[in-house]
């Protein structure tokens, strides 16, 4: 795949900056500036720390991702109040260390931060297909929901996988 053009990514990601900046205070016109220089340099920063990828975003994927993100981060969330909530306080606290079948780039990035903003695991350490994850309770299926989070993200870029090799196509 061709990777967009730093240019065209730069104008794309400063706008959407900017349209959230201008989301976040309520259109109040006096802050319009600044959210404009701060924009401009967010890009910047984003073009610097992750370059343009010649994956692209597919609109159903994501959203079908977003409602999936929702959906685990509620029943996640309930399952780590449960835990702390239990006189017993049921964990298994540890780390597991999976080989991932996304490509590197934006979806390995992508699944690394899902995973980390779900209760009950924390992405350590993103080292080329190796994710190190820490686990509330390490004797939960962490990997299947690991693997069903994978898939739903390889949605997001299009991809799918053989499921034989276990690879990205």
């Amino acid at each position: 795949m061709q990777p967009a053009s730093p240019v065209v990514t730069f104008v794309l990601r400063g706008a959407a900056l900017f349209v959230v900046w201008w989301a976040l205070t309520l259109g109040e016109v006096s802050g319009l500036g600044f959210g404009a220089v701060v924009a401009v340099l967010v890009a910047w920063l984003s073009l610097r720390l992750f370059p343009p990828s010649g994956f692209r975003l597919r609109p159903l994927g994501l959203l079908l991702f977003f409602g999936y993100f929702l959906s685990r981060s509620v029943v996640a969330g309930l399952d780590v109040a449960r835990r702390l909530l239990s006189p017993a306080l049921p964990v298994h606290p540890g780390e597991i260390i999976l080989t991932l079948r996304l490509p590197e780039g934006s979806p390995r990035w992508l699944l690394a931060n899902t995973l980390s903003l779900m209760p009950g695991t924390l992405s350590a350490l993103l080292e080329g297909d190796q994710l190190t994850l820490h686990c509330l309770d390490t004797r939960d299926p962490v990997e299947r929901d690991v693997r069903e989070t994978e898939r739903q993200v390889g949605r997001v870029f299009g991809l799918t996988f053989d499921h034989a090799r276990g690879a990205a196509l």
